[in-house]
């Protein structure tokens, strides 16, 4: 061959590489191209989807995958995919953990991707212009909430773990100024920020619309703004809830309003057989009324393979409804709210229950007591023993003390009374004291008389060891509500919701949903909660405190996002397995 033929040939090569290449190129989807067309896709903000540097460097579809998930922020999922369960064999060459993000990728409901007529995702991959159109309508269907990924993982052969995430939304709350009256109601007063923001947050959580003030040196608690009216009424359901509160006079005192996002939405469900040797309790915070503990510390301290929050409380960790732990009564049931109780082999019952107790002395006076280790709200007569401490709180008083049912002293007291291990304490103000004055003399034979009994089925409730009010009762017998006097915000606001629950097979639900993050999880509203429930058959469901208490902890680890701002909440109780 000639030169100059040689020259020619060698020419063409070179042509017909360079256009090779550069088909190939352009059949292929960049770094760059792929970040700034799923930005657009889910219309989120610019930059939201970074192309780490990578330019214009094919995409792999393992690297789209990644891509895509972390923009729907389903990296929450990882720490749920078994790799064991791979049944793809392409994915064995990868690490552990890109496996998981390509079986995260295919079992999306719809899949991003699916395999090829030999069953391979092809990981490695460049990913074609082609087949990213192919994946713009899945894409889309996402950024419309058009997706879910669900999963049960069995823990042993009592134990299911139940997780699900669903939706999208891009969009953050948005509040706007709101005007609903003259009077506030101030709960308290602190030097520390922290405390007075802490105490807003547990108010928030209980429907009030609580905000905190700077005056001065104090951070000032308040709720409202209210009418006159409505003050009156919101100061005396503070006062049952443990609040002491007073009326300030205000010209104007706007509050904000979130918007309520539409989604995303995650779960996490326990399913317990209650046929289990396990037990099903539940666990008091340092195992004293007044103490606060995180759900994971409880969990720990009594060597549980599963732990949730349970009943809601005040600021200063006294628990609002009834409790009995292990057969004893620790604090008294509250208007409008149900209960549920466990017996000693995990069976569950829900009811609304009713609460009686008496101090009887010697000489045949009784007194009727309407208070157990909490604050004494004024003319009443109030039950302390040392599951609420040391001592009895900080408030003026009269108090007697009754040692094996007798009377070892009746005094004029501010508090602070040490509790007798062998005894009890009883506090009076107002009429009480009067009585106690009269009754409880030094030497007399006194002791108190306590029930706690349902409005039906009072048989089964016989053999309950543990109880635990809170509300709204979100199923009773099948049929959702009732949903009882709660907090118009409780109810229609979205929030973070802790739930426990009975299935038409007799199984025993606990699901957590989180919320307050528009990225991850918003939340749901009581009647979304319900909704929610119909998926798993539930019969009877008491939602429990949500908000910032809400932690589910399983074998060691919490595997959800608790919404405090400061992590995890010390709470008052928690249900656990151990």
């Amino acid at each position: 061959m000639k030169k100059k033929q040689l020259k020619l040939v060698f020419f063409l090569l070179v042509v017909f590489s360079l256009f090779f290449t550069s088909a190939q190129a352009q059949d292929v989807v960049t770094w760059k191209g792929f970040s700034q067309e799923l930005t657009r896709l889910l219309q989120l903000p610019s930059g939201r989807i970074p192309d780490f540097g990578e330019g214009e460097k094919p995409l792999s579809r393992l690297e789209a995958a990644k891509m895509v998930i972390q923009a729907l922020s389903y990296q929450d999922l990882l720490p749920f995919v078994d790799t064991k369960s791979i049944t793809f064999s392409d994915l064995s060459s990868l690490s552990s953990e890109d496996q998981k993000w390509m079986i995260i990728a295919c079992t999306l409901e719809p899949p991003l991707f699916g395999g090829d007529n030999e069953g391979k995702l092809r990981p490695k991959d460049p990913l074609t212009i082609k087949e990213f159109s192919q994946l713009k309508e899945k894409i889309s269907r996402y950024a419309r909430g058009e997706v879910k990924w669900q999963r049960e993982k069995v823990i042993n052969q009592y134990l299911t773990l139940l997780v699900k995430k669903e939706g999208f939304s891009p969009s953050l709350s948005i509040e706007t100024p709101e005007t609903k009256g003259q009077v506030v109601l101030q709960v308290g007063a602190f030097q520390d920020q922290e405390r007075a923001e802490r105490s807003s947050t547990w108010l928030k959580e209980l429907g009030y619309p609580a905000q905190v003030k700077k005056e001065g040196d104090l951070f000032k608690v308040r709720v409202g703004p209210y009418s006159k009216e409505e003050a009156s009424q919101v100061s005396a359901r503070l006062q049952k809830q443990g609040f002491v509160s007073y009326q300030v006079t205000v010209e104007t005192t706007p509050i904000t309003t979130p918007t309520t996002p539409v989604g995303p939405f995650f779960s996490l469900g326990l399913l317990f057989d209650p046929h289990s040797p396990l037990r099903l309790e539940i666990a008091l915070a340092q195992d004293k009324v007044l103490e606060r503990e995180k759900t994971s510390e409880i969990a720990q301290r009594k060597g549980a393979i599963f732990a949730v929050n349970a009943g809601f409380f005040a600021q200063d960790g006294d628990p609002l409804g009834t409790l009995m732990i292990d057969g004893r009564i620790l604090s008294e049931p509250q208007e409008g709210w149900y209960s549920v109780g466990i017996t000693s082999d995990n069976q569950l019952l829900f009811g609304e229950l009713k609460f009686e107790a008496q101090a009887l002395v010697g000489n045949g006076a009784t007194y009727s007591i309407t208070g157990i280790n909490r604050r004494n709200n004024g003319k009443e007569l109030v039950f302390y023993d040392h599951f609420l401490g040391e001592k009895t709180p900080q408030q003026e008083g009269v108090e007697s003390i009754i040692v094996k049912g007798k009377v070892i002293e009746t005094k004029k007291s501010e508090g602070g009374t040490a509790i007798p291990l062998d005894g009890f304490i009883l506090q009076g103000r107002g009429e009480a004291s009067q009585w106690m004055w009269q009754n409880l003399i030094p030497g007399s034979s006194a002791k108190v008389r306590m029930s706690i009994y349902p409005k039906n089925e009072w048989e089964k409730w016989k053999e309950v060891r543990y109880i635990l009010s809170s509300g709204p009762l979100l199923f009773q017998n099948g049929q959702p509500g009732p949903f009882g006097n709660f907090n118009e915000k409780v109810v229609t606001e979205k929030h973070p919701r802790t739930v426990i629950a009975q299935t038409e097979e007799g199984k025993i639900l606990f699901l957590v949903v989180d919320g307050r993050n528009p990225v991850h999880s918003v939340g749901l509203t009581i009647l979304e909660l319900v909704e929610e429930l119909k998926n798993y058959r539930v019969v009877n469901a008491l939602n429990l405190d949500g908000g910032g208490s809400t932690t589910f902890y399983l074998q060691g680890r919490i595997l959800n996002h608790p919404s405090d701002l400061l992590g995890e909440r010390k709470v008052s109780t928690a249900f656990i397995i151990h």
